[in-house]
């Protein structure tokens, strides 16, 4: 499961790295599920599916490409269209893959994914076996409701889906609209038109998805959250530093960010457990067939029983905030002339009480952030090498 966070995405290609190079034997990722940056990198993992080796190593090579000036473009003809987006414009009906509105120039990022991304490899790896299903979940923009774009080796979705409140899910080949779509965190990027309906980033609703992955029938979980879990001594020092200074625009616009686009994953986990607990308790108590007794009486046309889920949630050991502030100190982005890159060297200027920088985690599409990132995501994954060991039955 591979969570959005734009940027921040750097971190997920460290963790696949290692797993690819450091866990010996097969370690096969059968079902890939991802939103907004995640479902970019769900989508190469799935077409490079059948070079699981060099998978880390050719994805670390992409992202060490991105470049600010380029990904976060902000000239003339955005001023130009500043009103447009600020207050919309009646337009004529657009093709599927069609960009609408943002504030930046979407055509670096639409090339890189459109590109380097071996799209044709995601049907061909699913129908030899080398995966069985890929989603990315995306939000509608005309009605909030989440979209889970499903591409299975069978063709068909798996029987008994579960119906949700605002959710829908659609069967199709997944392609660079819909990984676009996912990623395109509101306002910033354009809405991406897929079939006859705009689409915005997946994260809003739907940042890390677990439950699309247990629908196509996962059993083992590997969770890639991009967002780091304080203790209480970070706490307080958050707090203290908070005392300092009035926070600025800048620093407020990267706690909305985090609000509204990093996982909250912890309520799902949660539930996982406390299922695992009552199979656990009534297998004991009831027999050995209890899961699926259960799964009849719950759903009468449910054949599959209820099954314990092994789960293993990676998430960065520091705060991604501090090292995209770190990384603005030292370097002074000094390559980058461009406006974004600006905002971001006022950004941390304006917080350096703070010693972070959210805003600048999610948009600094830096080779120096973003190598820092896979070799923390690298080292992270190594400190649960043998919660993998055990995920992937070693």
């Amino acid at each position: 499961m591979l969570s959005g966070g734009g940027a921040r995405g750097a971190y997920e290609v460290g963790v696949l790295r290692y797993i690819r190079e450091r866990l010996k034997g097969d370690n096969r990722i059968d079902i890939i599920t991802g939103s907004s940056i995640g479902a970019v990198n769900g989508a190469y993992i799935a077409a490079t599916a059948d070079r699981p080796k060099a998978q880390g190593r050719l994805l670390a090579r992409v992202w060490s490409e991105l470049d600010l000036d380029e990904v976060c473009k902000f000239g003339w003809s955005q001023m130009r269209a500043l009103p447009q987006v600020l207050f919309g414009k009646i337009r004529n009906q657009s093709s599927h893959g069609a960009q609408l509105g943002g504030l930046v120039d979407p055509r670096a990022m639409e090339a890189l994914v459109r590109t380097r991304l071996p799209w044709a490899g995601i049907t061909e790896n699913l129908h030899r076996g080398h995966l069985s299903a890929i989603s990315c979940t995306a939000t509608e923009v005309a009605t909030g409701n989440v979209t889970i774009f499903v591409q299975t080796a069978s063709g068909t979705l798996p029987p008994h889906w579960p119906s949700a409140l605002r959710q829908s899910v659609v069967l199709t080949p997944i392609n660079a609209a819909h990984t676009l779509a996912s990623g395109a965190i509101p306002v910033l990027f354009p809405a991406v038109r897929v079939g006859d309906q705009l689409f915005a980033d997946g994260g809003l609703r739907q940042n890390t998805p677990l439950r699309p992955a247990m629908r196509l029938g996962a059993t083992r979980l590997l969770i890639i959250g991009l967002r780091h879990k304080p203790d209480a001594g970070e706490f307080r020092q958050i707090r203290e530093e908070a005392e300092s200074a009035f926070p600025s625009a800048m620093f407020m616009l990267g706690k909305v960010l985090n609000v509204l686009l990093l996982e909250k994953v912890e309520n799902d986990l949660e539930r996982i457990q406390r299922m695992n607990q009552i199979l656990a308790a009534g297998s004991e108590e009831f027999g050995p067939d209890f899961a699926t007794r259960l799964a009849g009486a719950m759903h009468k046309d449910k054949s599959t029983p209820y099954s314990h889920v092994h789960t293993v949630l990676i998430r960065p050991s520091q705060d991604l905030g501090r090292v995209a502030f770190e990384t603005v100190q030292r370097t002074g982005l000094s390559r980058y002339s461009g406006v974004i890159a600006r905002w971001i060297r006022w950004a941390v200027q304006a917080d350096g009480a703070r010693q972070e920088s959210d805003l600048a985690s999610y948009l600094l599409f830096d080779r120096d952030y973003v190598q820092r990132l896979i070799d923390l995501g690298y080292a992270d994954a190594a400190r649960h090498h043998a919660e993998l060991m055990s995920l992937f039955d070693r």
